[in-house]
């Protein structure tokens, strides 16, 4: 009971001395809370203020990389060939005449698709086209055909892409150049620019002939 009494009183006089506690002594303790605030935001303040311009600023910049990659993207994707379907004004591109189809599908800057010649064809009869890879800069790409050959990744030859709206300009630069024209202008088709896919069939007629070849040699051997 006496300990009892005894923290009851302390209590008591805690809440007395608080209550006698002078009140600018109160509002010194805030002065002082809100000083310390002050002097925190004017020696931190402009690198505050400038951390806060440059988070919107490097958001800015890469929105706008995102928007670039995007415009770029949609300009390099679709089906690239001398003879674009659907092209009302062909004849007056001035296309060279050439055998050659590119499909590409473009994301953020890298290149994915296939290129087709017919000396391909003759070549490797047994495909319709050869994979492509690379990189855009701007206008231009570099690019290399390539396919598995025997279960390994085999580089075929590197070329030079320059695009100019729908129309490119193709330059074979290392490797088998004698598979691709020296130089071939050629138009993105406007009917599947999304979502462009190569011709199963541009290697039938070499197909056939081979298949006719193998027939043949069956019955020498018979």
């Amino acid at each position: 009971m006496v300990r009892k009494r005894k923290k009851r009183i302390r209590q008591n006089q805690t809440i007395e001395q608080q209550k006698h506690i002078p009140w600018y002594k109160k509002v010194w303790v805030v002065a002082a809370a809100t000083s310390a605030l002050v002097s925190t935001i004017l020696i931190q303040g402009p690198t505050m203020l400038q951390n806060a311009r440059i988070l919107p600023k490097e958001i800015k910049e890469t929105s706008d990389q995102f928007q670039s990659w995007v415009k770029e993207d949609a300009d390099w994707t679709g089906h690239w060939s001398s003879f674009p379907e659907g092209m009302v004004d062909m004849a007056d591109l001035d296309l060279s005449d050439v055998d050659l189809e590119i499909t590409i599908h473009a994301t953020n800057g890298n290149i994915d698709g296939t290129i087709a010649t017919k000396k391909i064809c003759k070549s490797i009869p047994v495909f319709d086209f050869v994979l492509l890879r690379g990189k855009v800069n701007g206008n231009q790409a570099e690019v290399v055909a390539w396919d598995i050959i025997g279960g390994k990744k085999t580089d075929f030859a590197s070329l030079t892409l320059v695009r100019d709206g729908y129309l490119m300009q193709v330059t074979p630069k290392e490797g088998m150049t004698s598979w691709f024209p020296t130089q071939a202008r050629i138009a993105r088709r406007p009917t599947d620019s999304k979502d462009p896919q190569p011709d199963t069939s541009y290697c039938a007629e070499e197909k056939k002939e081979l298949y006719e070849q193998f027939i043949d040699k069956q019955k020498e051997h018979g």
